[in-house]
């Protein structure tokens, strides 16, 4: 196969868009049972669009600018989250001018937030975990990605070579499920497991090296030939949305002592996610209906506020009734002005700067 080149797909957007359909239900209704999954399919498609784009730049340019990855992924992260953490600081500020004294907790939190920590501080204290603010937790596990894997891969090519990287991602994959084997076997915490930095990089490994085989061309026939990948993409979306309902009823030593069903959904979800990349099938074509690529592009803002506004207007223990429901309908609406108030024009003032020649800007735009 020749080498691939994605560009913007919108089925893509769609694949965002049933994430964070995952997540949001599970939030706010418990429904689906396993919606804790919708986070590891965000984790793998964001391993797969920075792994793709890394490579292609590489193989466009021969070298990797560090700085411009990190510049372009501060535009696309911070400002939303900045936003969403306002009022928390508002609130932490007035109670201390206001001569009450914020709780230790609340700045600490707000602390790791904004270090983007919030994994690494409740995978070592589970009691430190806001519900207002715990969802933060996956947002911290990916910006550390972004930071260490640019120049980890940049090291792992100039080392073994471009075409080896995911061979060699597929060893670190097995030694980072054997070391958290090991510590399970050890008597650690479920919530040190799931939660840790170290413990939790199984889906973003995953997307890394389908990225790596996608943009060398190489994905097996009998899975992505033109002909078979009809069929893997629908399997694959049956079994990702099964897993997403179903899972909770797997016994929990399977499901969560182990936690290999991870593991086992983010290989599946990178089938599905390529597939959706590969297009040419009707999935591929569902996926990028308007309403769910609008869904999956306001999806980063609706992460951030969906989970502080259920708690704020219904509290911990939300479930199916009306303060939900209007929790939902304004996240939706908070997440459409922030997408088109906030994220959007920081994003134009970036791409005010004239790309070079050869250097096409849609990929970005996808990752």
């Amino acid at each position: 196969m020749r080498e691939s080149r994605l560009g913007y797909r919108p089925a893509l957007d769609g694949v965002r868009g049933i994430a964070i359909a995952i997540v949001v239900g599970f939030h706010a209704f418990h429904w689906p049972a396993a919606g804790t999954l919708g986070v590891d399919l965000f984790f793998v498609l964001s391993g797969f669009l920075i792994t793709t784009l890394l490579l292609e730049e590489y193989a466009r340019s021969g070298r990797i600018r560090i700085g411009g990855f990190y510049i372009r992924r501060a535009r696309r992260l911070l400002p939303a989250f900045f936003v969403m953490l306002t009022p928390f600081l508002l609130i932490a500020v007035s109670a201390t001018v206001l001569g009450e004294g914020a709780p230790g907790w609340l700045w600490l939190r707000l602390a790791a937030a904004l270090t983007y920590t919030s994994n690494v501080l409740v995978a070592a204290n589970p009691t430190l975990g806001s519900a207002g603010l715990i969802h933060l937790w996956s947002l911290a596990a990916e910006e550390q990605f972004y930071i260490v894997w640019p120049l980890l891969l940049l090291l792992l090519i100039r080392r073994v070579g471009a075409g080896r990287v995911g061979r060699v991602l597929g060893l670190v994959l097995v030694v980072a499920v054997t070391y958290r084997l090991q510590l399970l076997l050890r008597g650690a915490s479920i919530e040190r497991v799931y939660y840790g930095p170290d413990t939790h990089a199984d889906s973003l490994l995953i997307g890394c090296i389908f990225g790596c085989y996608f943009v060398r061309g190489r994905l097996p026939q009998f899975v992505f030939g033109h002909r078979s990948r009809r069929v893997s993409i629908t399997v694959s979306l049956v079994l990702v949305l099964a897993a997403a309902v179903l899972a909770g009823r797997v016994p929990s030593r399977l499901a969560y002592e182990t936690q290999l069903l991870p593991t086992a959904f983010a290989a599946v979800a990178g089938v599905f996610i390529v597939g959706a990349a590969l297009g040419g099938s009707l999935v591929a074509r569902a996926l990028a209906i308007r309403p769910l690529v609008f869904l999956g592009r306001i999806s980063y803002s609706l992460y951030l506020w969906h989970l502080p506004l259920l708690v704020a207007l219904a509290g911990t223990h939300h479930g199916f009734g009306v303060r939900t429901a209007t929790a939902i309908v304004i996240a939706l609406l908070v997440a459409t002005g922030s997408r088109y108030l906030v994220e959007l024009p920081v994003l134009a003032r970036g791409r005010s700067v004239t790309p070079k020649p050869g250097q096409p800007a849609p990929l970005a735009a996808a990752a």
